[in-house]
């Protein structure tokens, strides 16, 4: 081969890795972007972030957690239109309950009428899994009834039946929030976010890693230029 087959196999040889290279780049991001968009679906499902909380939810739930030796007086409505009678610190517990959700409230106010220990804790997990809708735009409310449900049945004795109830409580929440706790019918991240995601990171790591190489080819060649312009 001549010098000049040569000098023209080599321009031909950068078009095709150029080529080779903006391909790979191309079906990365696009093997990204639906890893990407499987991972936000899926996340937007089992593991949403837990929302803000007014402040009136942490001294609601102080005063829930302690058992209140006094006997209800101040009147709430049920969902089925009857009217119980509660203590104070239901009271405040509902009156923060309502500014998110009255209908939760109101189921709450049944539940909390129940004086019996067990049929209380059944009542309670009753209200949050009858009542606190599955969908995101329940969210805070969903976490606020938790934070209260928990409270009020720590002030319950500890039996197999409100233990169970606690459990189930607890259960609905993890599943329902990105928390430390763990939902044990929570199915895991779907393999095309791995099987996808992965190898595609790699090649937008690879294409990223080229472009920065010829930056910085191309700077070293700025500097060189500029030196011989100077000594010429």
């Amino acid at each position: 081969m001549s010098a000049t087959d040569s000098s023209s196999a080599e321009p031909a040889r950068g078009r095709r890795a150029r080529i080779v290279i903006a391909a790979i780049l191309v079906i990365s991001a696009l093997g990204f972007a639906a890893a990407l968009v499987s991972y936000l679906q899926y996340a937007s499902v089992w593991l949403r972030p837990p929302p803000r909380l007014p402040p009136c939810v942490v001294s609601a739930r102080r005063m829930l957690s302690r058992e209140e030796p006094v006997t209800g007086s101040i009147p709430h409505l049920t969902p089925d239109g009857s009217t119980v009678y509660l203590r104070p610190s239901e009271d405040r517990a509902l009156s923060c309950l309502g500014r998110m959700s009255s209908k939760v409230a109101s189921s709450f106010a049944a539940a909390f009428a129940e004086l019996e220990p067990t049929a209380r804790a059944r009542a309670i997990a009753a209200a949050i899994k009858d009542h606190v809708p599955r969908d995101a735009s329940a969210d805070r409310e969903a976490l606020a009834a938790w934070m209260l449900a928990s409270a009020a049945m720590r002030a319950l004795p500890e039996t197999p039946e409100i233990t169970a109830a606690r459990e189930e409580i607890d259960q609905l929440n993890a599943c329902r929030f990105a928390m430390r706790s763990t939902c044990p019918t929570r199915p895991p991240i779907p393999i095309v976010v791995w099987a996808a995601g992965v190898p595609s990171s790699l090649g937008l790591l690879f294409g990223a890693g080229l472009g920065v190489r010829a930056l910085v080819r191309a700077l070293a060649r700025r500097v060189r230029e500029r030196r011989r312009r100077k000594a010429a």
